[in-house]
Order: C-alpha cells, then structure tokens, then sequence
C-alpha cells in the first residue's frame, strides 16, 4: 500500500520572514525565519533567504552557516548551491566554488550567471581583484519569491475592484441621489436637467442664425455643457451655450440649454479654464459674449467715474505701435491708478464695438505689474 505524501502546511512564521524580506528589513526576516526553522522548518526557501539576508546585511559567517545547513536537508538544491559557491570564492577558496559551479551546471547546463561567472575568471589576469569586484547578484537572484513580490499588487487591485464595485452599487442606488442632494444640491438639480426624448431639437429651416447643429450634436452639447460646468470649466461652457444661444436651435431647445447658465459658477484669476485672446473675441465676438479675461497691459485715457473709474487697457502692450487691441474697462470700487501704469485685469467681456475694434470689460480686480 503506497503512502500519501504529506503537504506541509503553510507557515506564519516564513511568511512573515519573505515579507520582511521584501520590506529590506533584513533582521526582522532573519528574526522570522529562524523561529520557523525552530519549528521544525527546513525546506530549501527558509535556508535560502535566511542566507540572502545575512549577505544584506554583511553577514558573512552566518550565510555560510545557512547555505550549508540548508543543503544538509536539502541535498543538491541549485540555489543553495549557488550561495554556497559565492561564499567559497569570498573565502578565497576558488577551487571549491568552481567545483560546485561545475556542479551546478551538470544539473543545468544553460544557468546563464554561473557560465558568465566562469567566463570572466577565466579571462580574469588578476584572481584576487575578480573576487573582490564579485557581488552575490552577478551569480544570483536575490529577488523575494514571485508570490511574495505579487502580493501587494494583489492587495492593492482587490482594494481597487472592491471601491470600484461600492462605489457601482452606490451610483444606482436611491442613496446616491439623496446623498447627492444633501451634500451638492446644485449638482443634483442639474442632473435632473435633460432634454425631451425623441423629440426634433433643430431647425432645419431657420435663417439669420449664426452656428448650425443638427439634433445628435445638440444633444451632445447638452451633455458637454453639463460636464463642462461640473468640472467648473466656466469658459468652455459659456461659449458653447452662446452658440446654442444664437444657433438653429428649436426655441424650446434653446430655453432647456439656456437653464444651464444658472449653474454656472463664478471664476476667479486662479481658476480660469481657458483665457481667450484679444483677437481670438474678435473673430468671433457673439460666442465669447460673457466670458472671462485675464489680460495685461498699460492704462490710457483714464478717466473717474461715480463709484469708479474707466480706462482703455492696451492689451499686451509693448510699444505704442504694439499692442493686441484696446479694451474699454469699467471698474467700480477705489482705485489709485495712473496713466501708462503697468497693469493685469481680470474681468467679464461684455461687447464689441466693430467700427472701432474695442472690446468692453467689466472689471472685477487689477493687479499693478
């Protein structure tokens, strides 16, 4: 009757050691690993990094002691062999590492380090110098085992699917939508926002319009506002819903698309999505109606008004004859500003006069340059 070979069961104590191991916390894995050989352990790995970790950390009696107890209850193992070898020839007992090289090769003749190894010795005029430049890694791998190197990646992609799953499970349950409402009301009344199913959204007929859509792009526009304006890309958004505004859009579609601009929260310098140029609002002055400008430039023909002061800014003045254009720019508030001075504005544009290329801002700060 044959007997059943006996599967040891795994131990906590080794994998504590691999996992210090992996941690290059060397005494810790070595602390480990030896209360495993304690407990009756001998299998090749418990010897083999206990070997590595005393080699990490200079250790270079106590690596002998290993490897070669290792190979006392594990008669022939390769790698065993291999830390054995490198032992010898740091003990400057070169013919005992080449016979145990040779060893090794018997077993596997294409073990690529060891013949590389023996290769650079025998090529080597200076035995001693090639034993001092030796390190343990030129003749093999002192890498933690696979399972050891894969387990936190497991973790971490275990973590991620279980979040990912949570957060699918939260997404469609009735939690999500009062959680929504609760914490960001504004989000949720614009979710709600849609347009009507199955219903015609433009015009094909329409004259004096400026932009042209038909209904999928309306219908992705519609979609792109509402992303835009929940990633507080401000600017994008107001000059999408400006060419609806003025596009062959249905006047019903058009009131859908114009609710839109009440969620529309306000920029400030630091948060601008997009900073059109002065000649960018020119070319297309309808679309941009609203937007906001961060621009520089000097101040001409200054001028105090109730509760303010106007000016034309010189957008991206350089000389007289180089400048971007001229914005006409409103500012409310108390403000010690001169003539020529050196400015950044930032504010909303409001109009465009054609006949004499001049912008017109509202100015909401100035900044002195």
């Amino acid at each position: 009757m044959k007997s059943k070979k006996k599967h040891k069961k795994s131990n906590p104590e080794i994998k504590r050691g691999l996992k210090y191991y992996r941690k290059k916390q060397y005494l810790k894995a070595i602390y480990h690993l030896e209360k495993a050989l304690r407990e009756g352990r001998t299998e090749p790995k418990v010897y083999l990094y206990l070997g590595y970790s005393s080699l990490k950390t200079g250790d270079i009696d106590g690596a002998r002691r290993y490897f070669r107890g290792g190979l006392i209850h594990n008669e022939g193992n390769v790698d065993l062999l291999k830390g054995l070898s490198y032992i010898y020839l740091k003990d400057e007992r070169v013919e005992d590492a080449i016979g145990l090289w040779g060893e090794i090769l018997k077993k596997h003749p294409l073990e690529r380090k060891i013949k590389k190894a023996l290769q650079k010795l025998r090529m080597s005029e200076n035995i001693n110098e090639f034993i001092e430049q030796s390190k343990a890694e030129d003749f093999f791998s002192m890498r933690p085992p696979f399972f050891t190197r894969l387990k936190p990646y497991i973790v971490g992609v275990s973590v991620l699917i279980f979040v990912v799953i949570l957060g699918l499970v939260f997404y469609v349950s009735p939690l999500y939508e009062r959680t929504l409402n609760k914490i960001f009301p504004e989000a949720a009344r614009l979710k709600q926002v849609e347009l009507p199913p199955n219903q015609k959204l433009a015009s094909e007929d329409a004259e004096k319009v400026l932009y042209y859509f038909d209904d999928k792009e309306l219908r992705n526009s519609f979609v792109k506002v509402k992303k835009l304006i929940y990633k507080n890309k401000t600017n994008q958004a107001i000059i999408l819903l400006n060419k609806i505004m003025y596009s062959n859009a249905l006047p019903l579609v058009k009131e859908k698309f114009k609710v839109l601009y009440r969620f529309i929260e306000p920029l400030d310098p630091l948060s601008i999505d997009y900073n059109p140029g002065f000649h960018e609002i020119t070319k297309d002055p309808v679309a941009f109606k609203g937007v906001y400008v961060l621009w520089d430039g000097r101040i001409a023909n200054l001028v105090k008004i109730k509760n303010g002061v106007e000016f034309d800014l010189l957008v991206n003045y350089i000389n007289e004859d180089t400048i971007a254009g001229i914005a006409h720019v409103k500012l409310h508030g108390k403000y010690y500003l001169e003539n020529r001075q050196k400015i950044e504005v930032f504010g909303i544009y409001r109009d465009y006069d054609k006949q004499d290329g001049k912008l017109f801002i509202d100015g909401i700060l100035v900044k002195t340059l």
